[in-house]
Protein backbone atom coordinates (compact mmCIF):
# COMPACT_ATOMS: atom_id res chain seq x y z
CA UNK A 1 0.00 0.00 0.00
CA UNK A 2 1.27 3.44 -0.92
CA UNK A 3 1.92 5.64 2.11
CA UNK A 4 0.54 9.12 1.43
CA UNK A 5 0.85 12.40 3.32
CA UNK A 6 -2.88 12.26 4.07
CA UNK A 7 -2.48 8.90 5.82
CA UNK A 8 0.44 10.15 7.92
CA UNK A 9 -1.38 13.32 8.99
CA UNK A 10 -4.59 11.43 9.78
CA UNK A 11 -2.66 8.86 11.83
CA UNK A 12 -0.78 11.57 13.78
CA UNK A 13 -4.05 13.34 14.58
CA UNK A 14 -5.75 10.09 15.60
CA UNK A 15 -3.05 8.72 17.90
CA UNK A 16 -2.22 12.14 19.35
CA UNK A 17 -5.82 12.48 20.47
CA UNK A 18 -5.74 9.07 22.16
CA UNK A 19 -2.46 9.85 23.93
CA UNK A 20 -3.81 13.23 25.05
CA UNK A 21 -6.88 11.57 26.53
CA UNK A 22 -4.73 9.06 28.44
CA UNK A 23 -2.32 11.68 29.79
CA UNK A 24 -4.76 14.45 30.68
CA UNK A 25 -7.83 12.60 31.88
CA UNK A 26 -6.67 9.35 33.53
CA UNK A 27 -5.35 8.45 36.97
CA UNK A 28 -3.53 5.22 37.72
CA UNK A 29 -3.27 1.89 35.89
CA UNK A 30 -6.85 0.75 36.62
CA UNK A 31 -8.53 4.09 35.94
CA UNK A 32 -11.48 3.56 33.58
CA UNK A 33 -10.42 6.38 31.24
CA UNK A 34 -6.97 4.86 30.80
CA UNK A 35 -8.43 1.38 30.33
CA UNK A 36 -10.80 2.75 27.68
CA UNK A 37 -7.86 4.24 25.76
CA UNK A 38 -5.83 1.04 26.05
CA UNK A 39 -8.64 -1.15 24.76
CA UNK A 40 -9.36 1.35 21.99
CA UNK A 41 -5.70 1.31 20.93
CA UNK A 42 -5.69 -2.48 20.82
CA UNK A 43 -8.90 -2.92 18.85
CA UNK A 44 -8.87 0.24 16.73
CA UNK A 45 -5.18 1.20 16.75
CA UNK A 46 -3.06 -1.93 16.32
CA UNK A 47 -4.21 -2.70 12.78
CA UNK A 48 -3.73 0.76 11.21
CA UNK A 49 -0.18 0.82 12.60
CA UNK A 50 0.50 -2.48 10.83
CA UNK A 51 -0.91 -1.08 7.58
CA UNK A 52 1.14 2.11 7.80
CA UNK A 53 4.34 0.18 8.55
CA UNK A 54 3.65 -2.24 5.70
CA UNK A 55 3.50 -5.29 7.98
CA UNK A 56 0.04 -6.46 6.95
CA UNK A 57 -2.95 -5.70 4.72
CA UNK A 58 -6.67 -5.56 5.61
CA UNK A 59 -8.46 -8.81 6.41
CA UNK A 60 -10.06 -10.63 4.61
CA UNK A 61 -7.65 -9.63 1.83
CA UNK A 62 -9.98 -10.56 -1.03
CA UNK A 63 -12.57 -7.97 0.05
CA UNK A 64 -10.21 -5.03 -0.43
CA UNK A 65 -8.66 -3.57 -3.57
CA UNK A 66 -5.08 -2.21 -3.44
CA UNK A 67 -5.89 1.01 -5.30
CA UNK A 68 -8.58 2.01 -2.77
CA UNK A 69 -6.58 1.37 0.39
CA UNK A 70 -4.85 4.78 0.82
CA UNK A 71 -8.12 6.70 0.57
CA UNK A 72 -10.04 4.15 2.64
CA UNK A 73 -7.43 4.09 5.41
CA UNK A 74 -7.43 7.90 5.61
CA UNK A 75 -11.23 8.02 5.64
CA UNK A 76 -11.44 5.43 8.46
CA UNK A 77 -8.81 7.17 10.59
CA UNK A 78 -10.60 10.52 10.27
CA UNK A 79 -13.97 8.92 11.10
CA UNK A 80 -12.57 7.31 14.26
CA UNK A 81 -10.87 10.59 15.17
CA UNK A 82 -14.29 12.26 15.09
CA UNK A 83 -15.67 9.56 17.38
CA UNK A 84 -12.73 9.79 19.81
CA UNK A 85 -12.87 13.59 19.89
CA UNK A 86 -16.54 13.48 20.91
CA UNK A 87 -15.72 10.85 23.55
CA UNK A 88 -12.92 13.02 24.97
CA UNK A 89 -15.32 15.98 25.15
CA UNK A 90 -17.76 13.83 27.12
CA UNK A 91 -15.06 12.54 29.47
CA UNK A 92 -13.72 16.04 30.08
CA UNK A 93 -17.20 17.48 30.67
CA UNK A 94 -17.78 15.02 33.52
CA UNK A 95 -14.38 14.53 35.13
CA UNK A 96 -13.46 18.23 35.12
CA UNK A 97 -16.83 19.44 36.40
CA UNK A 98 -16.62 17.92 39.89
CA UNK A 99 -19.47 15.51 39.25
CA UNK A 100 -19.55 12.65 41.75
CA UNK A 101 -20.33 10.12 39.06
CA UNK A 102 -22.17 6.81 39.31
CA UNK A 103 -20.69 3.35 39.90
CA UNK A 104 -22.74 1.56 42.61
CA UNK A 105 -21.27 -1.82 41.67
CA UNK A 106 -17.96 -0.68 43.18
CA UNK A 107 -17.53 -0.84 46.94
CA UNK A 108 -17.08 2.07 49.36
CA UNK A 109 -15.19 -0.10 51.87
CA UNK A 110 -12.50 -2.73 52.07
CA UNK A 111 -13.45 -6.28 51.18
CA UNK A 112 -14.34 -8.69 53.96
CA UNK A 113 -11.75 -11.39 53.26
CA UNK A 114 -13.68 -14.22 54.93
CA UNK A 115 -16.75 -13.52 52.87
CA UNK A 116 -14.70 -13.13 49.70
CA UNK A 117 -12.97 -16.45 50.34
CA UNK A 118 -16.32 -18.16 50.91
CA UNK A 119 -17.74 -16.82 47.63
CA UNK A 120 -14.57 -17.83 45.80
CA UNK A 121 -14.72 -21.42 47.05
CA UNK A 122 -18.46 -21.79 46.42
CA UNK A 123 -18.30 -20.47 42.85
CA UNK A 124 -15.20 -22.55 42.09
CA UNK A 125 -16.88 -25.67 43.44
CA UNK A 126 -19.99 -25.12 41.30
CA UNK A 127 -17.85 -24.43 38.24
CA UNK A 128 -15.80 -27.58 38.81
CA UNK A 129 -18.91 -29.74 39.07
CA UNK A 130 -20.47 -28.24 35.93
CA UNK A 131 -17.20 -28.59 34.01
CA UNK A 132 -16.75 -32.21 35.10
CA UNK A 133 -20.27 -33.03 33.91
CA UNK A 134 -19.73 -31.33 30.54
CA UNK A 135 -16.42 -33.11 29.94
CA UNK A 136 -18.04 -36.43 30.75
CA UNK A 137 -20.96 -35.61 28.45
CA UNK A 138 -18.95 -34.40 25.45
CA UNK A 139 -15.82 -36.50 25.74
CA UNK A 140 -13.25 -34.19 27.28
CA UNK A 141 -12.02 -30.62 27.22
CA UNK A 142 -11.85 -30.36 23.43
CA UNK A 143 -15.28 -31.91 23.02
CA UNK A 144 -16.85 -29.18 25.15
CA UNK A 145 -15.13 -26.50 23.04
CA UNK A 146 -16.58 -28.01 19.87
CA UNK A 147 -20.05 -28.37 21.41
CA UNK A 148 -20.08 -24.79 22.65
CA UNK A 149 -18.30 -22.75 20.00
CA UNK A 150 -18.88 -24.67 16.79
CA UNK A 151 -21.94 -26.91 17.24
CA UNK A 152 -23.80 -24.41 19.47
CA UNK A 153 -25.05 -27.38 21.50
CA UNK A 154 -24.80 -25.38 24.72
CA UNK A 155 -26.91 -22.46 23.53
CA UNK A 156 -29.17 -21.29 26.33
CA UNK A 157 -26.81 -22.59 29.03
CA UNK A 158 -24.39 -19.69 29.04
CA UNK A 159 -25.52 -18.67 32.51
CA UNK A 160 -23.44 -21.63 33.71
CA UNK A 161 -20.42 -20.15 31.98
CA UNK A 162 -21.09 -16.84 33.73
CA UNK A 163 -20.73 -18.58 37.10
CA UNK A 164 -17.16 -19.49 36.18
CA UNK A 165 -16.49 -16.02 34.79
CA UNK A 166 -17.69 -14.23 37.92
CA UNK A 167 -15.86 -16.82 40.04
CA UNK A 168 -12.59 -16.03 38.25
CA UNK A 169 -12.95 -12.28 38.78
CA UNK A 170 -13.93 -12.63 42.45
CA UNK A 171 -11.03 -15.02 43.06
CA UNK A 172 -8.34 -12.81 41.51
CA UNK A 173 -9.66 -9.71 43.29
CA UNK A 174 -9.70 -11.66 46.57
CA UNK A 175 -6.06 -12.60 45.98
CA UNK A 176 -5.20 -8.93 45.45
CA UNK A 177 -7.10 -7.85 48.58
CA UNK A 178 -5.48 -10.58 50.67
CA UNK A 179 -2.07 -9.33 49.59
CA UNK A 180 -3.06 -5.73 50.32
CA UNK A 181 -4.58 -6.39 53.72
CA UNK A 182 -1.91 -8.85 54.82
CA UNK A 183 -3.87 -12.09 55.16
CA UNK A 184 -2.28 -14.38 57.79
CA UNK A 185 -2.38 -17.52 55.66
CA UNK A 186 -0.19 -17.70 52.55
CA UNK A 187 -1.80 -21.00 51.61
CA UNK A 188 -5.25 -19.44 51.42
CA UNK A 189 -3.90 -16.39 49.62
CA UNK A 190 -2.26 -18.37 46.85
CA UNK A 191 -5.18 -20.78 46.83
CA UNK A 192 -7.45 -17.95 45.66
CA UNK A 193 -5.11 -17.33 42.74
CA UNK A 194 -5.32 -21.02 41.81
CA UNK A 195 -9.12 -20.73 41.96
CA UNK A 196 -8.97 -17.67 39.68
CA UNK A 197 -7.10 -19.48 36.92
CA UNK A 198 -9.15 -22.66 37.42
CA UNK A 199 -12.38 -20.73 36.84
CA UNK A 200 -10.82 -18.95 33.88
CA UNK A 201 -9.89 -22.31 32.33
CA UNK A 202 -13.44 -23.52 32.90
CA UNK A 203 -14.62 -20.55 30.82
CA UNK A 204 -11.96 -21.33 28.22
CA UNK A 205 -13.51 -24.78 27.92
CA UNK A 206 -16.58 -23.03 26.47
CA UNK A 207 -14.33 -21.56 23.75
CA UNK A 208 -13.90 -18.09 25.30
CA UNK A 209 -10.39 -16.78 25.94
CA UNK A 210 -11.34 -13.39 27.36
CA UNK A 211 -11.62 -14.27 31.05
CA UNK A 212 -8.15 -15.82 31.20
CA UNK A 213 -6.69 -12.66 29.71
CA UNK A 214 -8.72 -10.42 32.04
CA UNK A 215 -7.51 -12.36 35.09
CA UNK A 216 -3.90 -11.90 34.02
CA UNK A 217 -4.41 -8.21 33.19
CA UNK A 218 -6.14 -7.58 36.53
CA UNK A 219 -3.15 -9.10 38.32
CA UNK A 220 -0.66 -6.91 36.47
CA UNK A 221 -2.65 -3.68 36.78
CA UNK A 222 -4.31 -4.14 40.17
CA UNK A 223 -1.68 -5.84 42.34
CA UNK A 224 0.16 -3.47 44.66
CA UNK A 225 3.61 -4.08 46.06
CA UNK A 226 2.73 -2.90 49.58
CA UNK A 227 -0.20 -1.80 51.66
CA UNK A 228 0.43 1.87 51.20
CA UNK A 229 -2.30 3.21 48.92
CA UNK A 230 -1.40 6.49 47.33
CA UNK A 231 -3.96 8.38 45.25
CA UNK A 232 -1.53 8.78 42.34
CA UNK A 233 1.02 6.19 41.26
CA UNK A 234 4.32 7.34 39.68
CA UNK A 235 3.96 7.60 35.89
CA UNK A 236 7.04 5.41 35.34
CA UNK A 237 5.50 2.51 37.25
CA UNK A 238 2.18 2.97 35.50
CA UNK A 239 3.91 2.90 32.11
CA UNK A 240 5.80 -0.28 32.96
CA UNK A 241 2.60 -2.00 34.08
CA UNK A 242 0.81 -0.94 30.93
CA UNK A 243 3.59 -2.25 28.68
CA UNK A 244 3.65 -5.56 30.53
CA UNK A 245 -0.14 -5.82 30.30
CA UNK A 246 -0.14 -5.10 26.54
CA UNK A 247 2.55 -7.68 25.80
CA UNK A 248 0.80 -10.20 28.05
CA UNK A 249 -2.53 -9.70 26.29
CA UNK A 250 -1.06 -10.17 22.81
CA UNK A 251 1.04 -13.20 23.72
CA UNK A 252 -1.66 -14.86 25.82
CA UNK A 253 -4.43 -14.30 23.27
CA UNK A 254 -2.36 -15.74 20.43
CA UNK A 255 -1.23 -18.72 22.51
CA UNK A 256 -4.76 -19.49 23.67
CA UNK A 257 -5.99 -19.37 20.08
CA UNK A 258 -3.42 -22.02 19.16
CA UNK A 259 -4.40 -24.10 22.18
CA UNK A 260 -8.11 -23.86 21.40
CA UNK A 261 -7.62 -24.97 17.78
CA UNK A 262 -5.41 -27.87 18.87
CA UNK A 263 -7.84 -29.08 21.54
CA UNK A 264 -10.93 -28.79 19.34
CA UNK A 265 -9.56 -29.87 15.93
CA UNK A 266 -6.34 -31.70 16.75
CA UNK A 267 -4.34 -29.07 14.87
CA UNK A 268 -4.15 -25.34 14.26
CA UNK A 269 -6.62 -24.25 11.59
CA UNK A 270 -4.92 -23.96 8.21
CA UNK A 271 -5.82 -20.35 7.42
CA UNK A 272 -4.51 -19.20 10.81
CA UNK A 273 -1.33 -21.30 10.70
CA UNK A 274 -0.49 -20.02 7.20
CA UNK A 275 -0.80 -16.37 8.24
CA UNK A 276 2.08 -14.10 9.16
CA UNK A 277 2.95 -13.50 12.81
CA UNK A 278 1.35 -10.05 12.63
CA UNK A 279 -1.86 -11.45 11.16
CA UNK A 280 -1.92 -14.18 13.81
CA UNK A 281 -1.50 -11.58 16.55
CA UNK A 282 -4.34 -9.54 15.05
CA UNK A 283 -6.76 -12.43 14.72
CA UNK A 284 -5.67 -13.95 18.03
CA UNK A 285 -6.50 -10.76 19.91
CA UNK A 286 -9.69 -10.15 17.87
CA UNK A 287 -8.24 -6.75 16.96
CA UNK A 288 -9.62 -6.76 13.42
CA UNK A 289 -12.31 -4.26 14.44
CA UNK A 290 -10.53 -1.69 12.27
CA UNK A 291 -10.80 -3.90 9.18
CA UNK A 292 -14.56 -4.23 9.67
CA UNK A 293 -14.78 -0.47 10.17
CA UNK A 294 -13.03 0.07 6.82
CA UNK A 295 -15.69 -2.02 5.11
CA UNK A 296 -18.42 -0.08 6.94
CA UNK A 297 -17.11 3.32 5.84
CA UNK A 298 -16.63 2.07 2.28
CA UNK A 299 -19.96 0.32 1.64
CA UNK A 300 -22.51 2.15 3.83
CA UNK A 301 -24.69 3.87 2.74
CA UNK A 302 -23.42 3.79 -0.87
CA UNK A 303 -24.09 0.05 -1.39
CA UNK A 304 -26.24 -0.95 1.59
CA UNK A 305 -28.87 0.99 3.55
CA UNK A 306 -28.20 2.27 7.05
CA UNK A 307 -29.70 0.21 9.87
CA UNK A 308 -31.53 3.23 11.37
CA UNK A 309 -31.35 2.03 14.96
CA UNK A 310 -32.27 -1.61 14.35
CA UNK A 311 -29.16 -2.91 16.10
CA UNK A 312 -29.85 -0.78 19.17
CA UNK A 313 -33.43 -2.03 19.29
CA UNK A 314 -32.21 -5.63 19.08
CA UNK A 315 -29.74 -4.96 21.88
CA UNK A 316 -32.39 -3.38 24.10
CA UNK A 317 -34.77 -6.33 23.78
CA UNK A 318 -31.85 -8.75 24.06
CA UNK A 319 -32.05 -8.58 27.86
CA UNK A 320 -35.30 -10.58 27.67
CA UNK A 321 -34.52 -14.33 28.05
CA UNK A 322 -35.38 -16.40 25.00
CA UNK A 323 -37.37 -18.83 27.14
CA UNK A 324 -39.80 -15.96 27.76
CA UNK A 325 -39.76 -14.51 24.24
CA UNK A 326 -39.21 -17.21 21.63
CA UNK A 327 -39.38 -14.73 18.74
CA UNK A 328 -36.59 -12.55 20.12
CA UNK A 329 -34.30 -11.29 17.31
CA UNK A 330 -31.45 -13.65 16.50
CA UNK A 331 -28.84 -11.25 15.11
CA UNK A 332 -28.26 -9.22 18.28
CA UNK A 333 -24.46 -9.09 17.89
CA UNK A 334 -24.08 -6.91 14.77
CA UNK A 335 -20.91 -8.70 13.73
CA UNK A 336 -22.94 -11.76 12.74
CA UNK A 337 -25.19 -10.13 10.14
CA UNK A 338 -22.34 -7.87 9.03
CA UNK A 339 -20.07 -10.77 8.15
CA UNK A 340 -22.86 -12.61 6.38
CA UNK A 341 -23.21 -9.66 3.99
CA UNK A 342 -19.80 -10.64 2.64
CA UNK A 343 -19.60 -14.34 3.61
CA UNK A 344 -23.19 -15.67 3.76
CA UNK A 345 -22.19 -19.20 4.77
CA UNK A 346 -20.23 -18.20 7.86
CA UNK A 347 -21.97 -18.67 11.22
CA UNK A 348 -19.53 -16.77 13.42
CA UNK A 349 -19.40 -13.01 13.11
CA UNK A 350 -16.61 -10.47 12.94
CA UNK A 351 -15.84 -8.31 15.97
CA UNK A 352 -17.57 -4.95 15.62
CA UNK A 353 -16.70 -1.84 17.62
CA UNK A 354 -19.05 0.81 18.91
CA UNK A 355 -17.91 3.43 16.39
CA UNK A 356 -18.75 1.09 13.52
CA UNK A 357 -22.14 0.22 15.02
CA UNK A 358 -23.09 3.89 15.46
CA UNK A 359 -22.05 4.62 11.88
CA UNK A 360 -23.91 1.64 10.41
CA UNK A 361 -27.09 2.75 12.16
CA UNK A 362 -27.00 6.55 11.84
CA UNK A 363 -24.30 7.45 9.32
CA UNK A 364 -21.76 10.21 9.95
CA UNK A 365 -23.97 11.87 12.55
CA UNK A 366 -23.79 8.69 14.59
CA UNK A 367 -20.05 9.08 15.19
CA UNK A 368 -20.13 12.27 17.31
CA UNK A 369 -23.40 11.18 18.93
CA UNK A 370 -22.05 7.75 19.91
CA UNK A 371 -18.71 9.19 20.96
CA UNK A 372 -20.30 11.82 23.18
CA UNK A 373 -22.64 9.30 24.85
CA UNK A 374 -19.70 6.94 25.38
CA UNK A 375 -17.55 9.71 26.84
CA UNK A 376 -20.25 10.85 29.23
CA UNK A 377 -20.84 7.31 30.50
CA UNK A 378 -17.12 6.56 30.88
CA UNK A 379 -16.62 9.92 32.60
CA UNK A 380 -19.45 9.21 35.06
CA UNK A 381 -17.99 5.81 35.92
CA UNK A 382 -14.45 7.18 36.23
CA UNK A 383 -15.55 10.07 38.43
CA UNK A 384 -17.26 7.65 40.83
CA UNK A 385 -14.34 5.21 40.70
CA UNK A 386 -11.93 7.90 41.89
CA UNK A 387 -14.02 8.36 45.04
CA UNK A 388 -13.83 4.66 45.88
CA UNK A 389 -11.03 2.81 47.72
CA UNK A 390 -8.40 1.20 45.51
CA UNK A 391 -9.35 -2.35 46.42
CA UNK A 392 -8.80 -5.47 44.37
CA UNK A 393 -12.56 -5.82 43.95
CA UNK A 394 -12.88 -2.33 42.48
CA UNK A 395 -9.89 -2.94 40.21
CA UNK A 396 -11.50 -6.14 38.93
CA UNK A 397 -14.81 -4.39 38.31
CA UNK A 398 -13.00 -1.62 36.41
CA UNK A 399 -11.21 -4.12 34.16
CA UNK A 400 -14.34 -6.12 33.28
CA UNK A 401 -16.22 -2.86 32.67
CA UNK A 402 -13.55 -1.70 30.23
CA UNK A 403 -13.05 -5.07 28.53
CA UNK A 404 -16.47 -6.73 28.55
CA UNK A 405 -19.13 -4.05 29.09
CA UNK A 406 -17.79 -0.85 27.48
CA UNK A 407 -14.79 -2.06 25.48
CA UNK A 408 -14.92 0.74 22.89
CA UNK A 409 -17.68 2.88 24.29
CA UNK A 410 -21.46 2.53 24.35
CA UNK A 411 -22.70 0.04 21.75
CA UNK A 412 -25.94 -1.84 21.22
CA UNK A 413 -25.08 -4.69 23.62
CA UNK A 414 -24.13 -2.67 26.71
CA UNK A 415 -27.40 -3.41 28.55
CA UNK A 416 -27.03 -7.16 28.00
CA UNK A 417 -23.39 -7.13 29.09
CA UNK A 418 -24.28 -5.03 32.12
CA UNK A 419 -26.77 -7.68 33.23
CA UNK A 420 -24.29 -10.51 32.62
CA UNK A 421 -21.24 -8.95 34.27
CA UNK A 422 -21.94 -5.91 36.41
CA UNK A 423 -25.29 -7.11 37.74
CA UNK A 424 -23.76 -10.06 39.64
CA UNK A 425 -20.80 -7.96 40.79
CA UNK A 426 -23.21 -5.31 42.07
CA UNK A 427 -25.09 -7.88 44.15
CA UNK A 428 -21.86 -9.41 45.43
CA UNK A 429 -20.54 -6.02 46.48
CA UNK A 430 -23.23 -5.80 49.18
CA UNK A 431 -22.08 -9.10 50.67
CA UNK A 432 -18.34 -8.72 50.23
CA UNK A 433 -18.14 -5.14 51.54
CA UNK A 434 -21.27 -4.46 53.64
CA UNK A 435 -22.47 -0.86 53.66
CA UNK A 436 -22.56 0.93 57.01
CA UNK A 437 -25.85 2.58 57.89
CA UNK A 438 -25.21 5.98 59.42
CA UNK A 439 -27.12 9.19 59.78
CA UNK A 440 -26.69 11.72 57.03
CA UNK A 441 -23.96 14.21 57.71
CA UNK A 442 -20.31 14.97 57.02
CA UNK A 443 -19.12 11.99 59.05
CA UNK A 444 -21.17 9.56 56.96
CA UNK A 445 -19.05 10.11 53.88
CA UNK A 446 -16.57 7.32 53.20
CA UNK A 447 -12.96 8.32 53.62
CA UNK A 448 -12.33 7.25 50.04
CA UNK A 449 -14.37 10.23 48.88
CA UNK A 450 -11.86 12.59 50.46
CA UNK A 451 -8.61 12.82 48.52
CA UNK A 452 -8.70 9.25 47.27
CA UNK A 453 -7.80 7.69 50.67
CA UNK A 454 -9.63 4.36 51.09
CA UNK A 455 -12.08 3.71 53.88
CA UNK A 456 -10.93 1.70 56.86
CA UNK A 457 -11.92 -1.96 56.83
CA UNK A 458 -14.77 -3.00 59.08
Amino acid sequence: MELTLAIVLAAILYFSLLVTCAVWFSRGPTDLVLLFVLVFCLFYGFRPLLFILGLDVPYPTELFFPEELPHLLTRTLLALTLYVFAAVVGIAAVTRSGTRGWAPFMTDRETDLRRALTVTLVLTGISALVSAYLMARYGGFGGVIVASKYDKALAGLYALRSVSGIGAIVAVTTFIDMRRQGAPSRLLTWGTLVCAFANAFFVFMWGSRGVLIVVAATLVLGLQSNRQRRPHAPRERVLVRLLVAVVLVIVAASGLRLARDTLSHGEVQENYAASSAWRQASVGTNSIYFDAAMLSFRDWPSRYPLRRGEDFYNGAVGVVPRVIWRDKPEAIPPGKWFRQVYEPRKLNGWPMGSAGVWYLNFGWWGLPLGGLISGLVIGMLAAAQRRKPRTGFNSGVAVITAVFVLPLGWDNQVLMKFVIWLGPMWLLSYYLAPRIRTRAGPSSRPASAQGGVPAAPP
